[in-house]
C-alpha cells in the first residue's frame, strides 16, 4: 500500500467531524418531538386537544339536549350512576371514532356538573334530560262558551211568546293550561338546568378547588411532573376530585392543560337566553290573545243581555197596546151608555149623567192618546230590537274571530316550546 493510500484511510478530517457533530445535534433536538407522532402512527390513533374535546361535548348537547356522563369503566361508554361526575370522556357515547387522547397517547379526564333535585323545576343535573321547563300558557279556547246566543226577533208574535230568560254568566277559565303541553324535554330544559346550576353550591366538577363549571376537560400532558404516581398533576389528580384552573402555568411540576366551560358560557354558546325569551314572549302573546277572547265573550254576553232587555220592552209594549185597546173599548162603551141614558131620560139630564158623560169623554180621549203613544213606542222599540239583534250577531262574530286568533297564538307558543333552542 502506498503512503498516500495509508493517509486516506487514517480517519475523519476536522471538517468532516464538525459536519457529523452538527447533524447529530440536529437529530438530538428534532427526534423527541416526533416520538409521540411515531407512537400514534404505530397505534393507529389520532391525537386531539382539549378544545376538540370541548367541541365534541358541545355537539353532543345539541343532539341530545344534555351532557354525557363520564366514562368510569374505560370502555368509551358513559356511566350515569348518581355519583358519577368525573371520569374519562365517553368517546363511544359521544360518537367519536376513538378515545380522546393527547399527542402522547394519554386519555383526557372529564368532569360534568351534576346536582339532581326531586322537584324538576329545580333540577340541575346536566347529564340527565328532564322536563324542567314549561312556558306559562293560557287554557285551550273552546269552540263554544257557556253563554247562549238568543234567537232572532219575531216582532209579529211577541205576545204569545213566553218572557225572555237571561243567559247564564259565561264561565271562562283563568288557570294556566295543563293539557296544551305534552310531557316532553328538549334543549330549553337543558337551558333551565344551566340556570338552576348557577344558583346551587353543590356539584363535584369544580376548578380551583371550589368553582362550579358546566363541564371541564383535562389533558395530562407528557409525564407525571409532580411525581405523585399519577399523570395528572396538581389539582387535576383523581385523588382531589377537582380540576386545576385553565390559567395554571406550565412549570417543573405541572404540564397539564385544562379547558372549563362555565354555565353562562355554555348557555351563551347555545343561545339559551334568546331561545327562552322567544318562548316566553310567545306565551305572553298567547295570554294577551286569550284575555282579549275573554273580553269578547263577556261583550257578547252583554249584547245578549241588551237584546233580552229590548225584547222584554217590546213585549211589555205589546201588552200595553192590548190593554190600551181594551181600555178604549170600555170607556167608549161606557160613554155610549151614558149618552143613551141621557137621550132616554124623560125627567131631564141629571147631574150624575153629565158627570158620567164628561168622565167617559175624558177617559176615551185619554185611552186614544195612550193607544197612539203605545203604537209610536212599539215602532221605536221594534227598531231598537232589530238594532240589538244586529249587535248580537256582530259580537258573536267578533268573539269567534278572536277565539280563532287566540287558538292560533296558543298553537304558536306550543310550537315554539317544541322547537327547543332552535327558534
Amino acid at each position: 500500500m502506498s503512503p498516500s493510500a495509508k493517509q486516506h484511510v487514517r480517519g475523519f478530517s476536522l471538517t468532516e467531524l464538525a459536519v457529523s457533530l452538527a447533524i447529530l445535534g440536529i437529530l438530538v433536538f428534532a427526534l423527541p418531538p416526533l416520538i409521540p407522532q411515531v407512537r400514534q402512527i404505530l397505534s393507529g390513533q389520532q391525537s386531539v386537544g382539549v378544545q376538540d374535546a370541548s367541541d365534541a361535548l358541545m355537539g353532543f348537547i345539541m343532539v341530545h339536549n344534555r351532557l354525557p356522563c363520564p366514562d368510569t369503566g374505560s370502555d368509551g361508554l358513559e356511566d350515569c350512576g348518581v355519583s358519577n361526575d368525573i371520569g374519562l370522556v365517553p368517546w363511544r357515547t359521544v360518537g367519536l371514532p376513538g378515545p380522546m387522547r393527547n399527542v402522547y397517547g394519554l386519555d383526557f379526564r372529564y368532569g360534568v356538573y351534576r346536582h339532581s333535585n326531586a322537584i324538576l323545576k329545580l333540577d340541575a343535573d346536566l347529564a340527565v334530560l328532564a322536563n324542567r321547563f314549561e312556558p306559562y300558557l293560557p287554557p285551550t279556547v273552546k269552540a263554544a262558551v257557556s253563554h247562549s246566543t238568543p234567537s232572532p226577533p219575531d216582532i209579529y208574535n211577541l205576545v204569545s211568546m213566553t218572557m225572555p230568560v237571561l243567559p247564564p254568566t259565561p264561565v271562562v277559565l283563568t288557570s294556566p293550561n295543563t293539557d296544551a303541553l305534552a310531557n316532553h324535554s328538549n334543549g330549553l330544559d337543558f337551558c333551565h338546568a344551566l340556570r338552576n346550576a348557577t344558583q346551587s353550591a353543590a356539584g363535584g366538577a369544580k376548578v380551583n378547588a371550589g368553582l362550579n363549571v358546566a363541564f371541564v376537560v383535562a389533558d395530562p400532558g407528557a409525564a407525571d411532573k409532580d411525581q405523585d404516581g399519577n399523570l395528572f398533576d396538581g389539582d387535576n389528580s383523581p385523588f382531589t376530585r377537582t380540576f386545576a384552573s385553565p390559567a395554571a402555568a406550565i412549570s417543573d411540576v405541572y404540564d397539564d392543560k385544562v379547558l372549563a366551560m362555565g354555565f353562562a358560557e355554555v348557555a351563551g354558546a347555545l343561545d339559551c337566553p334568546a331561545a327562552v325569551a322567544n318562548v316566553n314572549a310567545a306565551a305572553r302573546d298567547a295570554w294577551a290573545a286569550y284575555d282579549e277572547y275573554r273580553a269578547a265573550v263577556f261583550s257578547a254576553y252583554l249584547r245578549d243581555f241588551m237584546y233580552i232587555v229590548r225584547q222584554t220592552n217590546v213585549q211589555i209594549n205589546a201588552f200595553h197596546f192590548v190593554f190600551s185597546t181594551i181600555s178604549l173599548a170600555i170607556t167608549a162603551g161606557q160613554l155610549a151608555t151614558d149618552f143613551a141614558l141621557a137621550a132616554g131620560s124623560f125627567s131631564g139630564i141629571g147631574a150624575s149623567t153629565v158627570i158620567g158623560i164628561t168622565i167617559g169623554t175624558y177617559s176615551t180621549v185619554t185611552s186614544v192618546a195612550q193607544l197612539a203613544a203605545a203604537e209610536t213606542e212599539k215602532a221605536l222599540l221594534e227598531k231598537q230590537l232589530t238594532a240589538a239583534w244586529i249587535q248580537v250577531q256582530n259580537a258573536a262574530s267578533r268573539e269567534e274571530s278572536i277565539r280563532l286568533f287566540a287558538g292560533a297564538q296558543l298553537t304558536t307558543a306550543i310550537a315554539s316550546d317544541n322547537r327547543g333552542w332552535f327558534q
